[in-house]
């Protein structure tokens, strides 16, 4: 039975964000924990995230949390087929590429793998709290899945990474996920990193991420491993075989005004294996935190080389965080100037799957000043970066160069406003706000 998510993609796949994407990630597919809906709709801390969605909030509103896995089994929200491949076939068809979750750090308390593989699971010594732990029916009493930095997961058992048959057993699964996706996304990868472990768990890990993907690549070349990653591992990862990596730390500076960390990071150029974005699941939405600016910073990761993190409803400026653990929320109005926004700036960026290149301008008189400039060519268009990554207001002229010649009006992409150009041998005048963003097409 196919019906419930056949009838909730075909709205999308229409949706310029949808086909703008090269990949599409699909969160909560996975079975989920009647354990953790209980929970989550018993959890004190939890509801007024709930609320503030939803009036009047209702238990039916409550599902339990997409990162507490019962089994990686179809939920019955999404199918009643005991795998997603007729979901794998249907993105395949509208030329895209699937990614599901994977969180190989921790399964539901409530998992049936606990009942086949007990010893495959984190038996809660002395040093571990009773808030960090639970007693499970079978007798033992488990850790729940955390970081090192917080209490546990309440919903969630802690995987054993100092039996090696954890990893076996991954690599069971991920075979079977493998077949049904393009790739995974691995919640908390670092979490499984021997030195974390040891520093949550006062265990040594077996583990090894580096055999795991070359073990799933041997059967599946073209399968992607995609890390979220925190403090500093990234590289760690990237070493050990992921595809590409959270660039959390880009997404901080913008928070934190860091201009001069933006403008290194803009200046060096970046690559396919960092996953940068402006909203996820647990971040703000884009519009709340970031403002007007919101649009801007877009416009900058746009000017970068990385796999760019798309959240569904950035693209109509929400600004209600939505908790993870709900199904049904209030309906938030979209904000037209976000959404023509990204009209003009999705269109544009999906005209450079053809044949397009990026190319750094030689602005000499620029090296030393607080201007950004970049250009991206393709056949179809040029666009024209500007940023001006000071506090003050700045200006000057941009020489001509191929693909970017006089026009006699120029039309920003981010505001809509059109500025009428008097021709000039010295080439293109430009007059910047301080943290003011142009995009311009030619």
């Amino acid at each position: 039975m196919k019906e419930p998510l056949e009838r909730a993609l075909p709205s999308q796949k229409n949706s310029l964000p949808f086909l703008w994407a090269d990949e599409i990630w699909l969160m909560g597919v996975w079975k989920n924990s009647p354990k953790s809906q209980s929970i989550a709709r018993s959890m004190p801390e939890l509801q007024p995230g709930f609320q503030t969605a939803k009036h009047p909030l209702l238990p039916e509103d409550i599902y339990g949390s997409p990162y507490s896995i019962y089994s990686y089994d179809p939920d019955p929200l999404i199918s009643e087929n005991d795998n997603l491949t007729w979901v794998y076939e249907m993105i395949r068809q509208w030329d895209k590429k699937l990614i599901l979750d994977f969180v190989p750090n921790h399964m539901a308390i409530d998992s049936p793998l606990i009942e086949s593989d007990p010893n495959l699971f984190l038996v809660a010594n002395e040093s571990i709290s009773q808030k960090n732990s639970f007693l499970h029916p079978n007798g033992n009493r488990y850790a729940h899945g955390r970081d090192p930095y917080f209490d546990g997961w309440t919903d969630t058992i802690q995987w054993d990474f100092s039996n090696p048959n954890v990893e076996e057993k991954h690599i069971q699964i991920l075979k079977e996920i493998a077949k049904q996706c393009d790739g995974v996304r691995c919640d908390m990868a670092m979490l499984l990193l021997p030195d974390v472990f040891e520093k949550t768990h006062g265990k040594k890990s077996t583990y090894d991420w580096k055999r795991v993907i070359e073990t799933i690549s041997q059967e599946y070349p073209n399968f992607k491993f995609y890390a979220e990653a925190y403090w500093g591992m990234e590289n760690r990862l990237l070493n050990l075989g992921f595809d590409a990596v959270y660039d959390k730390s880009f997404y901080d500076a913008l928070r934190e005004n860091h201009f001069s960390y933006i403008s290194q990071n803009l200046r060096e150029n970046s690559n396919l294996t960092q996953i940068r974005f402006l909203e996820n699941h647990d971040e703000d939405r884009a519009k709340h935190q970031f403002g007007e600016n919101s649009h801007s910073y877009f416009s900058l990761l746009s000017a970068t080389e990385c796999i760019l993190l798309f959240h569904e409803g950035q693209e109509q400026g929400l600004i209600q965080k939505i908790p993870v653990q709900m199904i049904q929320t209030d309906f938030e109005k979209p904000n037209p100037d976000s959404e023509d926004f990204y009209f003009r700036a999705l269109k544009v960026i999906t005209k450079r799957k053809s044949g397009s290149f990026v190319f750094w301008p030689d602005y000499k008189e620029f090296n030393d000043s607080p201007v950004f400039i970049k250009s991206i060519q393709t056949k179809n268009q040029t666009e024209l970066f500007l940023w001006n990554e000071n506090h003050g207001e700045v200006s000057g002229w941009i020489p001509f160069q191929e693909g970017i010649q006089f026009q006699t009006n120029l039309t920003d992409l981010i505001t809509g406003i059109t500025y009428p150009q008097t021709k000039s041998e010295e080439g293109i005048y430009f007059k910047l706000g301080p943290n003011e963003v142009q995009w311009f097409i030619f």
